[in-house]
């Protein structure tokens, strides 16, 4: 816990020094209780950036091989974060993610797996859904735009960096379909929700929100 604070102090540090980043709806973050927090994934910077804007501790996925770097691996090591084989199903990642939740621990997850240079979103994952479900958790969805150009170039040097926290909400599984099919449904609102506190030309595959379309039409009546 104290190396986890001693850390998180050096990286507030750094963060000033790199960018300027203003934080909206921070009082939308659940205080306590399981968390997942889903997010667009624009750099190798966000989750130190969420680490450092979020008062909660957040717990991350981080792939395998960073435990193995100098000094980066003993740090995730203590710090507990959460070691995944990537591009493979990592059943024991899933089980050591929903332990971690039902000890009421917010987990920080970028559904879309990688890093899109365009900075646009891309299709997401479902084992974010499956992982929502099975643990109950509150889903608190995160946007940001920025973090591309943090230490790219002179050119860049102290850009702007804006987070965006969406209202927080339990997802449910919908009912009378493929369980296949429910997870994609959960997966894809839960991107809408990130896609719709972003600019348009930003969402990418979820520039067209299907279930905006939908409440809409449902307002409308017949």
């Amino acid at each position: 816990m104290r190396l986890y604070y001693f850390l998180r102090a050096g990286f507030r540090l750094f963060t000033f020094l790199i960018c300027r980043y203003r934080v909206y709806g921070l009082e939308r973050v659940p205080e306590s209780g399981p968390l997942l927090i889903v997010a667009n994934h624009l750099s190798w910077f966000d989750p130190l950036l969420f680490g450092v804007a979020l008062h909660r501790r957040v717990w991350y996925f981080t792939k395998s091989e960073m435990f193995h770097w100098p000094l980066v691996g003993k740090a995730c090591e203590v710090t507990e974060q959460i070691p995944v084989r990537r591009g493979e199903s990592d059943r024991a990642a899933l089980e050591k993610a929903l332990i971690y939740l039902q000890e009421g621990r917010a987990l920080g997850i970028f559904p879309e797996g990688t890093v899109e240079r365009k900075e646009v979103m891309i299709p997401a994952l479902t084992g974010v859904a499956m992982l929502a479900i099975r643990s109950g958790a509150t889903v608190l969805p995160v946007a940001h735009m920025g973090t591309r150009k943090v230490l790219r170039s002179p050119r860049y040097w102290f850009p702007r960096v804006t987070i965006m926290i969406g209202e927080p909400y339990v997802p449910v599984l919908p009912a009378g379909v493929p369980r296949k099919v429910g997870l994609q449904r959960v997966t894809d609102e839960m991107m809408f929700r990130i896609a719709r506190m972003l600019p348009l030309e930003r969402r990418g595959v979820y520039a067209k929100d299907l279930y905006e379309e939908k409440d809409k039409g449902d307002r409308k009546g017949p």
